[in-house]
């Protein structure tokens, strides 16, 4: 029996390429995601804020076991880091975002734009899928899209992420062999696009190094996101913003009514889109 593995794509892939080959796999690795320039200046960007990080305190002792005891992660990027910005409103990540997840909901919404930096000796998470976390949804369909690029070389003995092939086709309590997961190697600047319902898990970092990667997650815009947006993004940040990345971080009415749905994020019974103008 072959072991299985993710295919890989060039930086000049499309959205279509993409979702083509989740569909087969559940994920796919894009060489090349991030340029050389764009990956300095959000590197430079996050420096300040990673240095003066303590670490994960959730204030729950079992979302700190989690998250990682050893591992930073930063949130609040459209209003730390510029460079995000343009990351999270690319064509192909909101493509991809759209067409995985239109048989579930007719918008999307930014679920987290999360910094995670893997300290040496963290150990690996449980496998698990980004859907669960809205467990009482029993959707038909994957909920969200995330995507986890390297700002760094990161090797499987730094954390790599673990994915299991095909599991977004699986009955929900399979669990993985050792055979069916495989390690994902990304050179810094590559990404893993993957669906909600893919079996995967941070690894453990065995180095003395920082494993430090970009989780953008896209979420159906009716869910609660992972990431409170809100508190986390000033208004007068998102005032300037382009439109596309206001309505993900919340910004936009939701309208389901083509759908036989309605209407959810008033703001004083209007478009919250109105307080931006």
């Amino acid at each position: 029996m072959n072991s299985p593995e993710l295919q890989r794509l060039p930086s000049d892939c499309t959205a279509n390429d993409i979702i083509e080959v989740n569909e087969k796999y559940g994920g796919v690795i894009v060489d090349g995601w991030l340029s050389d320039d764009l990956l300095l200046q959000f590197n430079a960007e996050l420096e300040p804020w990673l240095a003066q990080h303590e670490g994960t305190n959730s204030g729950s002792h079992a979302s700190d076991n989690f998250l990682g005891n050893k591992t930073r992660r930063l949130q609040g990027l459209a209003a730390k880091t510029p460079t995000f910005v343009d990351i999270m409103i690319d064509d192909r990540i909101v493509g991809f975002a759209e067409t995985v997840l239109a048989p579930v909901g007719p918008s999307i919404i930014l679920n987290n734009g999360e910094v995670i930096d893997i300290g040496p000796g963290e150990s690996a998470q449980p496998m698990h899928r980004d859907d669960d976390a809205w467990n009482f949804a029993n959707a038909t369909n994957p909920l969200m899209i995330n995507t986890i690029a390297a700002l760094v070389d990161i090797t499987p003995a730094m954390g790599a992420t673990l994915v299991a092939p095909g599991s977004h086709r699986w009955e929900h309590d399979r669990v993985p062999t050792k055979s069916e997961i495989v390690t994902c190697d990304l050179p810094a600047g590559s990404a893993l696009f993957f669906r909600g319902d893919t079996l995967h898990a941070g690894g453990a970092n065995k180095t003395t190094k920082h494993r430090r990667a970009l989780s953008t997650g896209i979420c159906c815009g009716w869910l609660r996101p992972v990431e409170n947006s809100y508190t986390n993004i000033p208004i007068e940040v998102v005032k300037v913003l382009p439109r596309r990345a206001q309505e993900l971080l919340g910004y936009a009415l939701y309208d389901a009514s083509e759908v036989g749905g309605g209407y959810l994020g008033y703001h004083e019974m209007s478009d919250p889109i109105k307080l931006l103008t």
